[in-house]
């Protein structure tokens, strides 16, 4: 994207020339063609080893390094150090040579036929290779769009890429012909596309969000400390193996035992490696009809169809399936992704009753029932949200990256700004809060500066008063813990049969967990000479290092304020 349009200040993902908006990552040889995108899919089936799919996440790695069962596509040269593929094609044919006695007999040279056909061939491209021929294709759909070349991008990278396929990346796009400016996160990508409102614009207090990035092939979890606009990642974990596949997997099987259902016809599909010819026909096609499935299932209420001529032996398959169905089918998928989630919130030393907001990303997360169970997991005050299109909001992220790093002053460089935000900033280790006077409970009362929150920071708080008079506050040091209680559940009426049949089961209490902060040390305290009705001001900097530096004083009489440093 352009960095110099206006009409970037209210971002939006662009379609390519056939009108779409997600573009798969897969690349396809089929004779004397090259598919790049979706249309490279359909030949994933019937033309296998000749398509190149999952190409990023092998950047930056050695053949040794790679994951080799991951990869459901053309397979890696074994003797390559860098990754690289060998695929067949199709070269054109030479054109021919005059035949003088020919020609000067006719006026024109007679062709020779076997001369005008393509030449059977290979070809080895490496993994950097591919990478810089998809992000070309991206680059001419977006010069197409714009009308100009863009001058310089914001490309993002998943959460757990390493430095060196981060570096990677950047190589490949600047080969493609694109000037990168910065590499970003893909979960700082999703943090800043949700708050787009104004590029740059700051997280207003702290809290901690979960990032579940789930696109076509693997599942991408980071649990993020926000304070003000900065980010902490605390956690962060993916399963490669657990993504929108799966639930293509799962249509396939349905409509596979609908098609044999109604038409006697065996069909075991997903197909594996020696299936017949037909099935696999019949998985290519069924393939394409189960995404367009997919995508109304997602945005529709109602029964969505799957229909498709010809699928096996020439009969047809028109079929359909409603959500509480689907539902039903990818329970499994919906409760994996589940306890990922609470696997990676768990190793960052929390509950997910202390998460105070779950992100979505990625085209598979827009499933209704998939956002539903996880608003499960979660507290009632605890948002799923998906206010931005999942599929689109990292693409959203770049763009407003990309138009707050062009708004930079002149004489600051860019990557001055990038240099400094790889620095390992200090954190404070733990919660800040104040205790109110004649406060019996042991929690904080409110919490001032978070735990996490990058140094040094400045928190103001407003207290209203509604009189005059002096007003005192203690500062503790807090911690975080989440308070289990447990509720009886209602009796349940039940006849005499189930009696009988229950009467060896007992019925667990409902537990309700809650995020409490508990008072652990005193710091100190301030108090303030209230002249009216008003607000109190309190202000806490916590400086590098360690320092503390408290102050309090009535709206608009700073100059009497009680302050304290420790």
């Amino acid at each position: 994207m352009s960095l110099d349009g206006s009409w970037l200040r209210h971002p939006t993902c662009i379609a390519n020339e056939e009108g779409e908006r997600q573009i798969a990552c897969a690349i396809s040889y089929a004779g004397e063609q090259v598919y790049i995108g979706n249309g490279a899919k359909p030949h994933l089936v019937k033309n296998g080893k000749n398509t190149i799919m999952g190409f990023r996440n092998l950047l930056g790695h050695t053949y040794d390094e790679v994951d080799h069962t991951a990869i459901l596509t053309a397979p890696l040269i074994p003797e390559s150090k860098t990754p690289a593929y060998t695929v067949d094609i199709l070269l054109p044919a030479p054109k021919p040579a005059s035949n003088p006695r020919s020609a000067a007999a006719s006026g024109a040279a007679t062709p020779n036929p076997a001369a005008l056909e393509p030449i059977p061939s290979t070809k080895t491209i490496t993994v950097p290779e591919v990478t810089s021929l998809f992000l070309s294709t991206l680059l001419t759909s977006a010069t197409d769009f714009l009308g100009v070349k863009p001058t310089a991008c914001v490309v993002s990278a998943p959460t757990w890429f390493t430095p060196a396929q981060t570096d990677a990346l950047r190589e490949a796009a600047e080969a493609a012909g694109i000037h990168v400016i910065q590499v970003l996160d893909e979960a700082a990508a999703v943090l800043v596309g949700y708050r787009a409102g104004n590029a740059g614009e700051e997280e207003k207090g702290d809290k901690r969000v979960v990032v579940l990035d789930m696109g076509e092939t693997s599942l991408g979890v980071s649990v993020v400390q926000v304070s003000q606009g900065e980010y902490t990642v605390l956690a962060k974990g993916r399963d490669d193996k657990l993504g929108g596949r799966e639930f293509d997997n799962l249509l396939l099987k349905h409509f596979a035992k609908e098609f044999t259902k109604k038409t006697k016809v065996p069909l075991d599909l997903p197909c594996g490696e020696n299936a017949s010819a037909a099935d696999k026909r019949a998985d290519a096609k069924l393939v394409l009809a189960v995404e367009h499935t997919k995508r109304s299932l997602s945005a529709s209420s109602g029964a969505a169809t799957c229909a498709v001529e010809s699928l096996k032996d020439g009969m047809d398959l028109s079929s359909s399936i409603n959500r509480l169905r689907f539902d039903g089918l990818a329970s499994g998928v919906y409760r994996q992704v589940g306890a990922k989630l609470t696997e990676i919130v768990q190793s960052a030393g929390l509950d997910l009753a202390q998460i105070d907001e779950v992100l979505l990303a990625g085209a598979s997360t827009l499933f209704p029932g998939l956002q539903q169970h996880l608003s499960l997991l979660v507290p009632p005050t605890t948002p799923v949200t998906a206010a931005i299109d999942p599929s689109q909001v990292i693409a959203i992220g770049c763009a407003l990256q990309a138009l707050h790093l062009s708004t930079l002053e002149d004489g600051l460089k860019v990557e001055d700004v990038l240099a400094t935000a790889k620095q390992t900033a200090e954190v404070t280790s733990a919660p800040i809060g104040i205790v109110l006077p004649g406060q019996d409970s042991e929690e904080l009362a409110a919490i001032v500066v978070d735990s996490g929150a990058p140094l040094p920071v400045r928190r103001r708080v407003a207290i209203p008063v509604s009189s005059a008079g002096k007003f005192g506050f203690e500062l503790w040091e807090g911690k975080h813990e989440v308070k289990v209680e447990k509720v009886e559940r209602p009796p349940i009426e039940k006849d005499e049969e189930d009696e009988e049949e229950d009467e060896d089961e007992e019925e667990e209490d409902e537990e309700i967990k809650t995020a409490i902060t508990k008072k652990v040390k005193a710091l100190d305290g301030v108090s303030v000479e209230a002249k009216g009705e008003g607000k109190i001001l309190l202000e806490v900097i916590v400086q590098r290092g360690g320092g503390l530096e408290v102050k309090a004083w009535q709206e608009g009489h700073e100059d009497s304020a009680d302050k304290f440093e420790a």
